[in-house]
């Protein structure tokens, strides 16, 4: 038996299409988002020339796109939220975006500690920048840095938004 959906089979390339849409509306939108391109740029400069261990670059590179991922995620909870709410303040839904953002700082929080004991497992500081000691992760470390400035200015595709009129109660709020 063959189903059929009343939603359009979309291709893979497509898919990837409206993924790429939404890192970029995420770097142009969110502060938190330029901050974390800002802190993964200097852990690339401080892995380039303290020249960690593969494994290192490896564990670092993972729990800086964990970070991405998660305020990929804020954003998208905070969208949601904000649209089922009509753009107007709820207790709730204030509560499910804090919680959302809590999530996300206590990955930051972790990821702080794999921060730590990258530099405390490169000691003693190994200054060989771009030597061939580890050139998968040098070749790593640099693909991730030109695509984080590749998507970081990449020209975001404006989007309407159109936000209800509000609507005065009794008491005039």
């Amino acid at each position: 038996m063959h189903y059929t959906s009343k939603f359009k089979t979309r291709s893979f390339r497509k898919s990837l299409q409206y993924a790429f849409h939404g890192i970029v509306y995420a770097f142009h939108q969110e502060a938190n988002m330029r901050r974390h391109f800002w802190l993964f740029n200097a852990l690339a400069a401080f892995e380039l020339v303290l020249r960690p261990t593969l494994t290192v670059v490896v564990v670092s590179l993972f729990v800086a796109m964990c970070i991405f991922c998660a305020e990929l995620f804020n954003t998208a909870i905070e969208l949601v939220v904000d649209l089922a709410v009509g753009w107007r303040h709820h207790p709730i839904a204030g509560l499910a975006k804090d919680v959302a953002a809590g999530a996300t700082s206590m990955l930051a929080l972790g990821s702080l500690f794999v921060g730590v004991w990258i530099i405390v497992g490169t000691v003693p500081l190994r200054f060989r920048l771009l030597t061939a000691v580890h050139p998968l992760a040098t070749a790593m470390l640099l693909v991730a840095c030109v695509a984080m400035w590749v998507v970081r200015f990449w020209p975001v595709r404006p989007i309407e938004i159109s936000y209800p009129e509000k609507k005065e109660t009794q008491d005039g709020v």
